[in-house]
C-alpha cells in the first residue's frame, strides 16, 4: 500500500494519532473470497484493471484494514496508493479533491455527508455501478439501521464499515463510594447521583459533553437530548421543522439548567467530545457521554487512572427508555474515478468481513457494522470483548441526525442551528426563542430550496 507524504509535523502528528487510538490492534487471519462472493460479483462487467486505485481515508482506520488492503493487491493485481488524514481535515480534502477534479476513486465518509455530497454530485450512487440483486446481497451483511444511515433522497451512497454510536460510560468506583451499585436508568436518577459527587468532593462535575457551536457535537448533543425528550427535528412528511416544539424547549432548557448549575463544565461550550474524555480518565467526573472510540482509552492503564473501574450501560432514559445517536461510516465511491467498477470491488474489501473483524477487535467488541460478527460467534465473545453485548443493546435505540436527508445541513448546523442553541446555553435569548428563530429560518431555506 503506497503512501504520500505531507508535512513532517503532520505525518508525526497522524501517526501520534492513529498509536492512541487503535494501539497494537491487528487483523485476524486472511480469509478467502466466498464462492457466494465471486457469484455476486460475476453480475459486475469487470472492464480491465487499473493499475493503481486511490483511497481517501481517515487516519483512525488505517491500521484496521492494513491487511485488508494487502490482501486485495494481492488477490487482484492492483496497488492501493492510501491517502490518510485526520477526520477535522477529511470533509475540506475530500471535497477539494472532487472540485479540482483529481483522479481518485474510494473515500471513507461520515454517515453525516451523504445527502450533501450527492446533492452536488460529489459521489457516486451505488446503483450507478452495481445491479439492484448485487447490492441487496451485500447490503444483508450489516445492522440494517448501518445500511439506512447511508442512504439518502432514496440512494445508497456507500457501505458501512463503522457503526459507532454514543455510549454511556462511569466511575464504578466512584459510584460504589456514593452506595449505589447499579448505574442510573433515568436521567433524574443520573443528575441526582452527579450533584451528590459533586457535593462530596470525589468529582469536579458530573460528566463533561461537547456542545460546541458550528460543530457535528453540537448537533450530536442536541439531537441526543430531543430524542430522550421523544422529540424529532421535522414531522414524519419531512415539510416541517419541529424542533421547536415542547420536547426540544425541554431538551434546551434540560441543557442549560446543568450547565448553570455545574453539573457540566462552562468548557463545555468551547471542547469536543475528541478533546474532553481525558477528564473521565483522570477520574475527575462521575459520568462520559461518548462515542465508542473511547474505550480503549478508559481501560488502557497507561492512559487511564480509573482502567478497572470503568462500566459501560445503556444511556438513561429520559421520555424514552435510552437513545443514542448513530455516527456511521463508510466507503463511497468519487465522482472522479475512471474505474467505477473496480473502485466498486475495492470498496467491498474495505467494508468486507475480514476488515470488520479487525475494527471490532481494536475496539473491544463496539462500532464494527458487520451484523454476522455479533450473532454469537464463537471468535467474539463477551468473556474477551468488553463492548459487545451493549454496543447491540444500545443500537436498539439508535437514531439519525437531520444530516442523512438535509442537502444544506452544514449551513443549518453551522448557520442556523448551533449558532442560536449557544446564546441560547449562555443565557443571550430564552430557549423558546432561540428555537422559535432557528426554526423559521431552517423552514424559510425550506421552502425555497427543499430538502
Amino acid at each position: 500500500m503506497q503512501r504520500k507524504s505531507r508535512q513532517l509535523f503532520e505525518i508525526i502528528s497522524l501517526l501520534v494519532v492513529v498509536m492512541m487510538i487503535l494501539g497494537a490492534a491487528g487483523i485476524t487471519g486472511v480469509r478467502a473470497e466466498t464462492s457466494t462472493e465471486q457469484e455476486i460479483f460475476n453480475m459486475l462487467d469487470m472492464p480491465e484493471k487499473p493499475e493503481t486505485l486511490t483511497v481517501i481515508s481517515q487516519d483512525i482506520v488505517t491500521d484496521p484494514l492494513a491487511q485488508t488492503v494487502e490482501k486485495f493487491e494481492q488477490e487482484q493485481g492492483i496497488e492501493v496508493e492510501w491517502l490518510e488524514y485526520p477526520s477535522g481535515e477529511l470533509w475540506d480534502q475530500l471535497t477539494t479533491s472532487i472540485m479540482g477534479d483529481d483522479t481518485f476513486d474510494v473515500f471513507y465518509f461520515s454517515g453525516s455527508w451523504q445527502a450533501e455530497l450527492g446533492a452536488q454530485g460529489m459521489m457516486l450512487p451505488l446503483e450507478d455501478i452495481a445491479p439492484r440483486e448485487l447490492l441487496a446481497e451485500l447490503e444483508g451483511q450489516y445492522f440494517q439501521v448501518a445500511v439506512d444511515s447511508l442512504k439518502a433522497h432514496d440512494q445508497l451512497w456507500g457501505l458501512p464499515i463503522v457503526a459507532a454510536t454514543l455510549h454511556f460510560f462511569y466511575n464504578e468506583a466512584m459510584l460504589e463510594e456514593l452506595g449505589y451499585q447499579e448505574p442510573p436508568a433515568t436521567w433524574e436518577e443520573m443528575l441526582k447521583m452527579s450533584r451528590e459527587a459533586v457535593e462530596a468532593e470525589l468529582a469536579s462535575y458530573g460528566f463533561f459533553p461537547g456542545w460546541v457551536s458550528a460543530h457535528e457535537d453540537g448537533m450530536v448533543w442536541f439531537d441526543l437530548m430531543l430524542k430522550l425528550h421523544d422529540g424529532e427535528w421535522m414531522n414524519e412528511e419531512r415539510t416541517e421543522f419541529i424542533f421547536n416544539e415542547e420536547s426540544g424547549v425541554e431538551a434546551l432548557t434540560l441543557m442549560k439548567e446543568i450547565l448553570d448549575e455545574g453539573l457540566v463544565p462552562r468548557a463545555a461550550l468551547e471542547q469536543s467530545d475528541w478533546d474532553n474524555f481525558h477528564y473521565f480518565l483522570a477520574g475527575d467526573q462521575l459520568f462520559e457521554i461518548n462515542w465508542s472510540f473511547i474505550y480503549p482509552f478508559t481501560v488502557d492503564p497507561e492512559m487511564s487512572e480509573i482502567a478497572d473501574e470503568v462500566g459501560v450501560a445503556l444511556i438513561p432514559g429520559i421520555t424514552r427508555k435510552s437513545y443514542t445517536v448513530l455516527g456511521p461510516n463508510g466507503f463511497g465511491i468519487s465522482p472522479t474515478t475512471r474505474s467505477p467498477e473496480w473502485a466498486f470491488k475495492l470498496m467491498t474489501y474495505l467494508t468486507g468481513e475480514e476488515a470488520a473483524r479487525g475494527l471490532l477487535t481494536s475496539q473491544h467488541g463496539s462500532a464494527a457494522a458487520f451484523v454476522e460478527l455479533y450473532d454469537d460467534h464463537p471468535e467474539f465473545t463477551m468473556e474477551d470483548y468488553d463492548l459487545i453485548e451493549i454496543f447491540g443493546e444500545q443500537m436498539e435505540y439508535a437514531g439519525f441526525r437531520p444530516s442523512t436527508y438535509l442537502t444544506w445541513y452544514s449551513e443549518f448546523r453551522d448557520n442556523i442551528f448551533t449558532p442560536l442553541m449557544h446564546e441560547a446555553l449562555l443565557g443571550e435569548i430564552e430557549p423558546q426563542e432561540a428555537l422559535d428563530q432557528a426554526q423559521q429560518q431552517a423552514q424559510e431555506v425550506l421552502e425555497s430550496e427543499g430538502l
